[in-house]
């Protein structure tokens, strides 16, 4: 998934939300400029009635077939409501990401520079303490003038030496004297780039708790029209279902289909949380923990968790431009787990990430987690390490089923496979 560089694609995607609230919204054969939550919608008595004569059938499931086309516009709207303020943030999260390279490149640079001035200056002085000891050069020039002819030409070979000898020390000391300006110029710029580094990471924190407010108010909206969707589609199935004679029938067996689906959740989450526990207990005896593929739950070489027990990794991090984590590939549905113990700052729909997950755990350290086809848990909530947060989806900006997974360190994204995180 791509977390910077993408204003494009965000911005066709606040074009569809756009286009869901002036759109008028086609409901049974009707044009409506209401959004679809405030239709009216059909009753499962209705269904039932529908159901034992074809021909009304037939109109109920044109009619649905409007809403649910209609409801899936509203649902676009609601996710790209926030839009705006995501914008923002990811613009100022992209100059801060800028600002700290900026600041990073410009203290490594400083600091060649203050080690260069440092070594210039100790062969200057050396130098210096050099001449002082053999006596300089008007010690040589009284011996010249106390010797033989012989012995004088010998001192003025030596004395060109050293004519020559005091032309390099003057070089050394000037470069010497260059080599601190441009320590104390470089120092004075890293100086500046950590201010603008400071500042803009204020300015992204601010922004980023907005955008944070701006899903979370919406995710609600967002759960009441998915769950109006999942409602339809169930009435449309019922009344296009053959085997069921009625819709208690037709009810029944979602009914069973949907325990068998939780308890494979709940089995999942079981499976995750004792691997968590053992993991926890072999990096207190100090046996580490495995990582690469075996993932999901077990732990990794930085001790935190495999957030999805994944098959591979598709998109590395930085692999290409902008993408800012890893792409961890397992089935839709598979249980994602907690990295490591936190809060929950953010859980909903985001623009490309689809349904996300932002964890923050203390000590500079955050994680993320995105496209996933279903949240487990709610803004502000705390949650323990390999505690489950959602299910594995394609949501948003998605091509197969898998788990985008970022990690930042002060703000900044590092790489999780690279640190020992997967």
């Amino acid at each position: 998934m791509r977390q910077q560089g993408n204003a494009t694609v965000r911005r066709w995607f606040a074009g569809i939300g756009a286009a869901a609230i002036a759109g008028a919204l086609l409901v049974g054969g009707q044009f409506s400029a209401e959004p679809a939550h405030a239709l009216e919608l059909p009753t499962w008595d209705d269904v039932q009635a529908a159901k034992s004569d074809s021909a009304a059938a037939a109109a109920k499931v044109t009619e649905i077939e409007g809403l649910i086309a209609a409801g899936e516009q509203e649902l676009e709207r609601l996710r790209n409501a926030h839009a705006a303020a995501f914008d923002a943030f990811q613009q100022a999260e992209a100059d801060f990401m800028a600002a700290a390279a900026k600041s990073d490149a410009l203290d490594a640079q400083a600091e060649q520079s203050r080690a260069a001035a440092d070594a210039a200056s100790e062969q200057a002085a050396s130098l210096v303490s050099q001449m002082y000891r053999s006596g300089g050069v008007d010690r040589n020039l009284q011996i010249f003038l106390e010797t033989d002819g012989d012995t004088a030409d010998m001192l003025l070979e030596r004395l060109a030496a050293m004519s020559k000898a005091t032309e390099r020390n003057t070089t050394i000391s000037e470069e010497a004297e260059q080599a601190m300006n441009t320590a104390a110029s470089l120092g004075e710029q890293a100086e500046l780039a950590r201010q603008e580094r400071e500042t803009l990471r204020a300015q992204k924190e601010e922004l980023e708790q907005q955008a944070a407010t701006a899903v979370n108010t919406q995710t609600e909206q967002i759960a009441a029209q998915e769950e109006q969707q999942t409602v339809l589609a169930a009435q449309l199935a019922a009344l296009k279902d053959t085997e069921a004679t009625t819709v208690a029938g037709y009810q029944e067996r979602l009914r069973i289909e949907e325990e068998i689906r939780q308890e494979q959740i709940r089995q999942a989450a079981e499976a995750a949380a004792e691997a968590a526990r053992r993991a926890a207990e072999e990096a207190a005896a100090g046996g580490g923990g495995g990582g690469g593929g075996g993932g999901g739950g077990g732990g990794s070489a930085s001790g935190w968790v495999v957030p999805i027990p994944y098959t591979y990794i598709s998109t590395y991090f930085q692999q290409w431009w902008g993408h800012t984590g890893v792409d961890l590939v397992n089935g839709c549905g598979v249980t994602i787990v907690a990295a490591n113990s936190g809060t929950v700052a953010l859980a909903g729909w985001v623009n490309v990430g689809g349904n996300m997950v932002y964890l923050n755990h203390g000590g500079g350290y955050s994680t993320r987690y995105a496209h996933l086809s279903q949240i487990w848990v709610s803004p502000g909530q705390w949650v323990a390490a390999g505690q489950p947060i959602g299910a594995v989806g394609t949501t948003g900006m998605s091509y197969g089923c898998h788990l985008h997974y970022e990690v930042l360190l002060n703000g900044v994204f590092i790489d999780p496979y690279g640190n020992g995180f997967v």
